[in-house]
């Protein structure tokens, strides 16, 4: 509201002195008259027209206002009329913290090291459209909404949420994959994927090389605090893209969610062409395929009868260890499986096998270029472009 008035006040040609003499000429009132029966003195009346007090007694302006039979949206158009400049940028300025604080957490983006606890309006100004490559803040809730929530009118009122999902979207929109995407390619590559869960350090970064060369664009993401994303599958650009993140810091979920999102692409595609994006790990009243996606990775990773048959002998971790090679996978697959299905049965399995489960940053610390510190998404679109390009 406050922007639309700033915005006809500087194309507005009226103002206050004209159309005070107007009504005093029509009234056959004199100015002192008019002061004298609104109770406005000459010199704060002189004030209010010739635009000249540091503060307005806004009693004043409103009794002025009356008079001239002025809408308050009118009002406030004429006031705000070659006021001075520091004014009308303290005025902005507030309209911009308001803007800023209604859209971002900035406690938890500070946490992230997105921006400082203690800066300035302008910095945060700078800091946001940078990031976004946009020409104004207000293009992070008009043009990426246009983009993102267009079609099926939602949007989020969690605001880490929302940031997580239009930073994505912004992400994948530079990285512009040059490589058509291929549904027979894909349904080939897919049975090749899982005897590299094998190599920590670099199977997964050879996979989403793969999938980049077939037109299916993979980021990993570390997971924001407030948010339970475990992994998306968007739509842009008439192309699959996909973010994984380490929301339980698993390297068996990692390749879990990475053979679900998967799953969304090859089966899931019209929907989320139309929704633009899915989230994993959230509710999703778009797309109802969640169990066929869960039970496609965990069948896929391990089927159902080999797990029956490991499972008896699974603390035994070099009998395991023999299966997983058997099978072609890296053993916390089977371990992180098996406390899956226990954990189905009630049973809390989750703190076992630990020592079985390698470190996920030496999977990640190579994917991990799309930080929230960095200072702009294009920057990191090119560097990963560059990574995932063979």
């Amino acid at each position: 509201m406050i922007s639309e008035i700033l915005k006809k006040s500087f194309n507005t040609n009226s103002n206050f002195d004209e159309l005070l003499k107007s009504k005093l000429k029509s009234t056959g009132l004199s100015k002192t008259h008019f002061e004298r029966l609104s109770g406005i003195q000459r010199k704060s009346l002189d004030a209010i027209l010739k635009k000249s007090s540091k503060q307005t007694d806004i009693v004043n302006l409103l009794k002025l206002g009356e008079f001239l039979e002025l809408s308050l949206e009118k009002l406030l158009i004429l006031h705000f009329k070659d006021r001075p400049t520091n004014e009308i940028k303290e005025l902005q300025n507030s309209m911009d913290i308001t803007y800023i604080n209604k859209n971002f957490d900035l406690k938890t983006l500070a946490s992230l090291d997105f921006i400082k606890i203690d800066d300035s309006v302008e910095d945060l100004k700078i800091r946001i459209c940078e990031f976004f490559e946009i020409d104004s803040i207000y293009d992070y809730e008009q043009e990426l909404n246009n983009a993102l929530y267009s079609r099926t009118k939602r949007t989020f009122s969690d605001k880490m949420k929302d940031f997580w999902i239009k930073s994505s979207y912004k992400y994948f929109e530079l990285i512009d994959n040059p490589n058509e995407y291929s549904r027979e390619r894909l349904i080939d590559l897919i049975p090749k994927i899982k005897p590299y869960t094998q190599n920590v350090e670099k199977g997964l970064l050879t996979i989403f090389q793969a999938l980049f060369n077939i037109g299916v664009t993979v980021v990993f993401q570390p997971s924001l605090p407030k948010t339970q994303i475990r992994g998306a599958t968007f739509f842009i650009n008439n192309k699959p893209c996909v973010v994984i993140t380490d929301f339980n810091k698993n390297y068996a979920t990692i390749w879990f969610a990475l053979i679900h999102e998967l799953n969304h692409v090859l089966f899931d595609l019209e929907t989320i062409e139309d929704t633009k994006f899915h989230l994993s790990g959230e509710p999703d009243l778009f797309l109802l395929q969640e169990d066929k996606a869960n039970e496609f990775a965990s069948e896929y990773l391990l089927s159902s009868e080999k797990m029956r048959y490991i499972e008896k002998l699974i603390n035994n971790p070099l009998v395991v260890r023999r299966f997983a090679k058997e099978c072609q996978v890296h053993p916390c697959i089977i371990y992180s499986q098996y406390q899956w299905r226990q954990s189905e049965l009630g049973n809390n399995y989750w703190g076992l096998f630990k020592e079985h489960f390698p470190d996920v940053t030496l999977a990640t610390k190579n994917l991990n270029i799309s930080n929230w510190d960095v200072k702009s998404l294009k920057l990191a679109a090119e560097k990963i472009r560059e990574l995932l390009t063979v």
